[in-house]
C-alpha cells in the first residue's frame, strides 16, 4: 500500500512539473508573438521625415547641457595650453639611466 502511495505521489509531482513547464513555454511563445507584432511597421504609414538643418543652425550649435546649467557653455570653458616638455630637461626620463 505504501509503494502504491509513493508511486502516485511521484506521478503527481511529474504531472505538476510538466504542467508548469508547458505553462512557461506557452507564456514565452505568447510574449514572442506580441513582440513580433509590435515590431511590424504599418505599411500605410509613411516613413518619418528627417528635419533638415538650415545654415544658421550650423553656425551656432546649441548645447542642451549648457542651456540647463549642468555644464559650462563652450565660451566659458578655460583653455589649457598644450603641455610641452620642460626645455631645461637634458635627458629623457622615460628610459633607464645608462650604467657607467
Amino acid at each position: 500500500m505504501a509503494e502504491q502511495s509513493r508511486r502516485e505521489e511521484g506521478l503527481q509531482r511529474v504531472q505538476i512539473g510538466l504542467t508548469g513547464l508547458a505553462g512557461v513555454v506557452l507564456l514565452v511563445g505568447l510574449a514572442n508573438i506580441v513582440i513580433d507584432k509590435a515590431r511590424v511597421a504599418d505599411p500605410t504609414v509613411p516613413p518619418p521625415t528627417v528635419p533638415t538643418l538650415d545654415a544658421n543652425a550650423l553656425v551656432s550649435p546649441r548645447d542642451p547641457l549648457a542651456e540647463l546649467g549642468v555644464q559650462p557653455a563652450p565660451e566659458q570653458v578655460p583653455i589649457v595650453p598644450d603641455l610641452q616638455p620642460d626645455p631645461k630637461l637634458r635627458k629623457p626620463m622615460d628610459r633607464e639611466p645608462a650604467s657607467q
